[in-house]
C-alpha cells in the first residue's frame, strides 16, 4: 500500500487562498526562551516556531479534501511572517519519534475520520 504525504500549514491568512502558517510559540514562551538561547551563542537574535501537518491518505486528496482539512486544520494564532532566512539561520522539526502516535495525532485523525475524510493519519510537526 502507498501512502500519499500531504502538507499542510494551516491558518487562514487574510485571503482564504493565502493560508497563513499556525504561531507554534506565544511571544511570552519566546520571551522567555530567547535569553536561555542566547547564553548558548551570542549570534542567536530571534526564534520563531511554526506548526505544520503532515496528513496521510491512500490516495492523493481530492481538492473538495484538501479543502476540508484544511479548514479542520486552522485554528491557533497566525504566526509572524518569516524573515529572510540568511546563511547563519537554522530550521529545527520537531516530531514524534518514528513508531510513535501522539495524543494530538491520534485526535484530530479521528476528528477527521468522523467528518468522513479517509485519512490514514494526521500528525502535527513543529518548525
Amino acid at each position: 500500500m502507498t501512502l500519499h504525504l500531504t502538507t499542510f500549514e494551516g491558518g487562514h491568512g487574510i485571503h482564504a487562498s493565502a493560508p497563513a502558517a499556525i504561531n507554534a510559540l506565544s511571544d511570552f514562551r519566546a520571551q522567555q526562551l530567547l535569553p536561555r538561547l542566547q547564553a548558548i551563542h551570542e549570534r542567536i537574535i530571534g526564534i520563531q516556531a511554526r506548526f505544520v501537518h503532515l496528513v496521510a491518505t491512500e490516495h492523493p486528496p481530492t481538492e473538495t479534501e484538501k479543502a476540508q482539512l484544511a479548514a479542520l486544520l486552522a485554528y491557533g494564532a497566525p504566526c509572524p511572517p518569516v524573515s529572510s532566512p540568511t546563511t547563519d539561520s537554522w530550521v529545527v522539526i520537531v516530531s514524534p519519534r518514528f513508531g510513535t502516535v501522539s495524543p494530538w495525532a491520534s485526535k484530530a485523525t479521528d476528528i477527521a475520520r468522523n467528518c468522513g475524510l479517509a485519512v490514514k493519519r494526521i500528525e502535527r510537526l513543529t518548525e
